[in-house]
């Protein structure tokens, strides 16, 4: 749930139009988009199912940077706002980040007996 939570905001944060950000000009924007994905892989890391985790981690990586896509995609519809390769690429390293940490994360943590067992 706290992915889905996190994907929301970040659809309400980049639907504003018109953002007057001082930081958009300098590139810094490319870390907004950073750690906004960083914290979407990251929590979608967390909720992998730790059993074929791989396989779990390549999908979400790909479901991810599909969705960074299509909201730079949706962002070319908002006033102000524009669509950037170079924005999705800041999404695509963040998230691959996010995920990585949450695996390496997971790989460490000892695995939780349910309590019916």
């Amino acid at each position: 749930m706290p992915a889905i939570v996190w994907a929301g905001v970040i659809l309400v944060v980049t639907s504003w139009p018109n953002p007057q950000l001082p930081f958009s000009a300098s590139g810094l924007d490319k870390v907004a988009h950073f750690s906004m994905y960083g914290i979407l892989g990251f929590l979608v890391g967390r909720a992998l199912p730790r059993h074929r985790l791989l396989s779990a981690l390549v999908a979400a990586a790909l479901g991810l940077a599909m969705f960074g896509a299509l909201d730079e995609w949706h962002q070319r519809f908002v006033p102000g706002r524009s669509a950037d390769i170079r924005d999705w690429l800041a999404d695509v390293a963040g998230m691959v980040l996010g995920l990585l940490l949450a695996h390496f994360l997971l790989l460490r943590a000892p695995l939780r007996r349910d309590a019916s067992s």
